[in-house]
């Protein structure tokens, strides 16, 4: 059986409903949602939470608050493999290494965003993932004995 993961980032909104009606509907499906930071403010954070299981991190446009309360980077396991999540920082160019160099633990997937570049590669042996913007994009994942990824564009 599979686990089925929603990641977006870089949302830059206050409320669910300014997401793409697209995204919107598959968050109520995910089995777990990952926001790779940009959130912008706590109340799109407190409503992705009434959607499902969140997992999140602060970005460098989150307010405050949010970068109080979440970390600047996390691992989980999630049906036995660990997925990493981390905003990411600097330029878009070289940003992939730069996110791959914040998990020496080597998980099997690292979520994440900053650049509003969709990527899906592998870097230094890790599955690594940006959704892009979430006004134009998300990821599905599914993790079972495998890790896939599919982006999906919403414009």
């Amino acid at each position: 059986m599979s686990v089925s993961i929603i990641a977006l980032s870089d949302s830059h909104t206050t409320t669910v409903n300014d997401l793409p009606v697209p995204l919107r509907e598959v968050l109520q499906q995910a089995d777990l949602i990952v926001h790779a930071g940009d959130h912008t403010e706590l109340s799109l954070l407190e409503e992705l939470k009434q959607q499902g299981q969140v997992i999140a991190v602060s970005g460098n446009m989150d307010s405050a608050e949010l970068k109080a309360r979440l970390p600047h980077r996390q691992i989980v396991t999630v049906n036995g493999k660990t997925v990493g999540v981390a905003h990411g920082s600097g330029a878009p160019a070289g940003i992939a290494e730069r996110v791959r160099a914040l998990f020496p633990e080597n998980p099997d997937l690292i979520v994440f965003g900053h650049s509003h570049v969709p990527f899906n590669d592998t870097v230094d042996g890790t599955l690594m993932v940006n959704p892009g913007p979430a006004n134009r994009g998300y990821a599905t994942i599914q993790v079972g004995e495998h890790v896939s990824i599919q982006l999906i564009s919403t414009s």
